[in-house]
């Protein structure tokens, strides 16, 4: 008789003990909104905070817009429909990916920003922002040229147009050359690749050959500019500057194609990025507003030993 009794208690102590352990057996998941695949230092970015996020046991779902907004708001509603535990966004511009950032949150994903934000106007839209202060790497870049150049005629190639970092790093740049008497004589934003550095500066050359310095907003711009340069015999006597440090922009350096850029350290960033949420996730420690990123200008001397050395002879590079 008591047979059946017996069989309902195992069944209910089993449940008991079973449902814990599947609770635990989903790992937490962050979704990655990434702005682009084929920039190098967002490459090296993203599998910095991938790698991070599996040391800390838990699993990433990387997205890239492929430089396309409606792409990355697509892979923002993805995210949210795939119930992720948070999010990690570079959005494209400050204005565009707004409403789907709202839909994670109103999904009750938590938001976080890196390498770029939207308008401070969304500022409650996510929970901390990892990546440069825009404005003081842009002044610093501006510096090295008032203090390495003669003043002249300066063409910039912005990057995407209303991305928040370019626009305060164009801020910063024109806050220190133009007062050193510095004129802007062109301005054009475009996709941050380097087809569009050589294009633009082609252009911009053409138009003003008296240029003494080219800012671009991204290495790779830089690189196509440089190019640009030097086909057009001005090698050395045009500043081309950029900004990320990658190791291909440090080998154009090393060997006096660029002038200058902005170093920054995507494995660094990609590894607080990650563990700010990672934190937030697993030990509820709720992260600054703003978790500042260090850049440094760099010149020719520096170029070389910034240069990982498993990849100096495969760009060229010898002291």
């Amino acid at each position: 008789m008591m047979k059946p009794l017996l069989a309902v208690v195992l069944v209910v102590l089993s449940s008991m003990v079973c449902e814990p352990a599947l609770a635990q057996a989903r790992p937490l998941r962050v979704g990655i909104s990434s702005p682009e695949a084929s920039n190098p230092f967002h490459i090296a970015l993203s599998r910095s905070i991938v790698e991070t996020l599996k040391a800390r046991q838990i699993d990433a779902v990387l997205l890239s817009a492929n430089a396309d907004v409606n792409t990355q708001i697509n892979n923002l509603d993805d995210l949210v429909a795939a119930k992720v535990d948070a999010v990690l966004v570079a959005p494209l511009n400050e204005e565009a990916p707004a409403q789907a950032v709202q839909r994670v949150n109103k999904a009750g994903i938590p938001v976080f920003m890196y390498a770029r934000t939207l308008s401070s106007k969304h500022a409650g839209l996510w929970l901390s922002f990892v990546g440069m202060d825009g404005v003081a790497a842009g002044f610093d870049k501006g510096r090295w040229l008032v203090d390495h150049a003669r003043p002249g005629k300066v063409a910039l190639l912005t990057g995407p147009a209303g991305a928040a970092p370019m626009i305060e790093q164009e801020q910063g740049f024109r806050r220190a050359i133009e007062p050193a008497g510095f004129k802007v004589v062109y301005s054009q934003p475009s996709v941050q690749t380097r087809e569009s550095g050589i294009k633009l500066a082609e252009d911009a050359l053409v138009a003003h050959r008296d240029l003494v310095a080219i800012y671009a907003s991204n290495d790779d711009l830089a690189l196509g500019a440089a190019q640009a340069v030097k086909a057009a015999g001005l090698k050395g006597k045009v500043a081309v500057l950029g900004l990320n440090g990658s190791p291909s922009a440090l080998a154009a350096l090393h060997n006096g194609d660029l002038a200058a850029t902005v170093y920054l350290n995507p494995q660094a960033w990609g590894q607080v990025a990650a563990n700010t949420v990672a934190d937030f996730l697993q030990k509820r420690q709720v992260p600054p507003r703003f978790v500042p990123m260090s850049h440094r200008v760099v010149g020719q001397a520096e170029a070389f030993e910034l240069i990982p050395p498993v990849l100096r002879e495969k760009l060229g590079v010898q002291r």
